[in-house]
């Protein structure tokens, strides 16, 4: 009996493919015997792989690419398997670049019907082409698409499997004293400008702050300055010891950007700051111990009212 192939497209960054990780789970539940690829950016293929989902991941480096050659490679990666079922989970204009790549003339409008494309491409088996897509969750709009191809459930994001990855990690500070993850990760809108003043306040009252992100910036060496006890772990742990240190913590800042999304899909307390360059509504974690917090600017948050907000988590 030959195995089916099933793909997963989600080649967006972290905040998506956190939320992503439940209709992930639901596929491969649809699919239990099937092979099940993953085609991800190279910067989260390692974490996609620990996962108990996917039996491969492979990477997709065009995403803004002008290279002929890097298109070519991979429109032929694309076409060397037969897929039973394609599941787009970022239906935007990359992955209907891939959608004719990997089907050529089959893509055409009067020949689609056929192809079992899952996302928002209209005219294929699977379409799902609300007009109110726009305005809906991203969870939700995955909930309805894969409703579309029979997929009943959607579970909530489930990272407990990041405990049989992590088997040696070592941090500069006592884990079993309260600490608080700094995300210092820019989001839509750019950095939190009072994150030095909440640092401030945080120490204060003896908190131990950890700063996590994957570049150093401005911001971090303001709130260094701020808060010279400060932990930095900038760039120094991977996705799974992130999930690791978000379990312990006492709670999570930043604003809306993907280490927030891994910090409340691990159930930690979670303040979120967002500005009017996204909407929670359409993009915002969820969960009870999650507290969103959101002006016109970033800069109209006040640390107290942040530092207040994570109290009452």
């Amino acid at each position: 009996m030959t195995t089916e192939n099933i793909l997963v497209i989600i080649t967006s960054g972290l905040e998506r493919i956190v939320p992503a990780l439940g209709a992930i789970a639901a596929i491969k539940a649809s699919h239990a015997e099937a092979h099940l690829v993953i085609l991800a950016r190279a910067a989260f293929t390692t974490f996609l792989s620990t996962s108990p989902y996917p039996n491969e991941v492979w990477v997709d480096d065009t995403p803004g690419s002008r290279n002929l050659k890097r298109w070519r490679n991979m429109r032929a990666l694309l076409r060397s398997r037969e897929w039973a079922r394609v599941y787009d989970l970022d239906g935007n204009q990359h992955s209907t670049h891939l959608f004719w790549l990997l089907y050529g003339r089959r893509a055409l409008t009067s020949a689609r019907s056929c192809l079992a494309w899952s996302g928002v491409i209209p005219g294929t088996f699977l379409a799902w082409t609300d007009p109110h897509r726009a305005q809906m969750h991203v969870r939700d709009q995955w909930a309805h698409q894969l409703r579309a191809a029979r997929i009943p459930v959607i579970p909530a994001t489930d990272l407990s499997w990041v405990a049989r990855r992590v088997t040696a990690f070592n941090v500069p500070f006592r884990m079993n004293e309260p600490y608080l993850l700094i995300a210092v990760e820019p989001g839509p809108g750019g950095a939190w400008p009072k994150l030095a003043e909440f640092g401030r306040l945080a120490a204060d009252e003896g908190r131990v702050m950890v700063a996590v992100g994957w570049n150093p910036s401005e911001d971090l060496a303001a709130l260094k300055a701020a808060c010279p006890t400060l932990v930095d772990l900038v760039g120094k742990v991977s996705l799974n010891e992130l999930v690791f240190m978000a379990w312990a913590a006492a709670g999570a800042v930043g604003t809306d950007n993907g280490i927030m999304h891994l910090a409340a899909g691990a159930g930690c307390r979670s303040v979120v700051l967002y500005d009017d360059q996204s909407d929670p509504a359409l993009v915002g974690q969820r969960g009870s111990r999650v507290t969103i917090l959101r002006r016109p600017h970033l800069n109209g948050i006040p640390a107290s009212e942040v530092l207040a907000a994570l109290k009452r988590l």
